[in-house]
């Protein structure tokens, strides 16, 4: 087939399609009408002979050759999009732009406010759309373009997803003032042990599982609620005997009251330090707006020093 003949939009279509399952759906993602898609679909057809989407029971199914051309597809368009990308000069103070931010709700309180006022400071036109996954889902809604960057703390990142650390942060334990078991604003082993405990469910904000460490040292705690984010610790340890763990940096933010008290975690073992990190799939490397973005939040929430944003950057 000669590829002059071949419309490469039909690949933005193609995509669209395989992420979607509906043509109604694909169509308005890609702005266009209907019937406008439903076309494109009849030419891939022809380009690639094959039906490539079939109905069925639960909506539009891709066939076999369609799921293998799904990703070399994707490899395509992420490679234009660098191209292209590369030659455009990005200027933080006119352009305007939305990037699709994901992290976790505690991250939200703990980094965005940091992020949001150097995008105010340095690039007035710049926006974010944040939404609120854990690590798994974001690391897949990277792959799928669904989000450009993530940030957070994430125990297993697929290899062919860009990182870069911004900090480190530790876990404390939080308990009311008046616990009976706390002793000059600290508490023994035996007596965080006998405590009863809250605890964030490792699905969300994932990081170091105190439980399987303890479990693997023959040690066992009592946790009598599990939350799904960090930020709902401080309201249920307040005028209470639970314990709670958090990270140093965030109870900062979330301490609102001088009845919580915050003393290392008296484990038998060091715990690990949590590596706070941003996500970006490949294709966006090399573009200079993202580029820009990835360094102001590392300029924004990252341990080194604060440096003078440039004025622009062009990658």
């Amino acid at each position: 087939m000669n590829l002059k003949s071949v419309d490469l939009n039909l690949l933005v279509s193609f995509d669209a399609l395989l992420s979607e399952r509906n043509v109604s759906r694909a169509a308005a993602s890609l702005g266009m009408t209907q019937s406008a898609l439903s076309h494109a679909l009849k030419r891939l057809r022809v380009v690639f002979g094959d039906p490539l989407l079939r109905r069925g029971p639960r909506g539009m199914e891709p066939t076999e050759r369609a799921l293998s051309l799904r990703e070399p597809v994707k490899a395509v368009l992420a490679e234009i999009h660098s191209i292209i990308s590369t030659r455009i000069a990005f200027d933080p103070v006119t352009t305007r732009r939305t990037f699709k931010l994901s992290m976790s709700d505690a991250m939200s309180m703990e980094a965005l406010p940091l992020i949001v006022r150097d995008l105010r400071r340095h690039a007035p036109n710049i926006d974010v759309l944040v939404t609120s996954t854990g690590p798994r889902e974001a690391c897949a809604r990277l792959l799928n373009d669904e989000v450009e960057l993530a940030i957070g703390v994430f125990p297993h990142i697929p290899p062919e997803i860009m990182h870069r650390e911004l900090y480190r942060d530790v876990l404390v334990c939080i308990a009311d003032k008046n616990n009976p078991r706390l002793k000059r604003g600290r508490m023994d082993e035996q007596s965080y042990l006998a405590s009863p405990h809250v605890t964030v469910a490792p699905n969300l904000d994932s990081g170091v599982q105190l439980d399987d460490i303890f479990a693997a040292m023959g040690f066992t705690r009592r946790v009598v609620a599990t939350v799904p984010h960090y930020t709902a610790l401080p309201g249920l340890v307040r005028g209470t005997d639970l314990v709670a763990h958090t990270r140093r940096r965030l109870v900062n933010v979330l301490r609102t009251s001088a009845n919580l008290v915050v003393f290392p975690i008296p484990a038998p073992f060091r715990v690990p330090d949590l590596s706070f990190e941003q996500l970006w799939h490949p294709r966006y490397e090399r573009d200079p707006g993202h580029l820009w973005l990835r360094d102001l939040i590392l300029n924004a929430v990252g341990t080194r020093p604060r440096q003078t944003r440039p004025s622009s950057r062009t990658g």
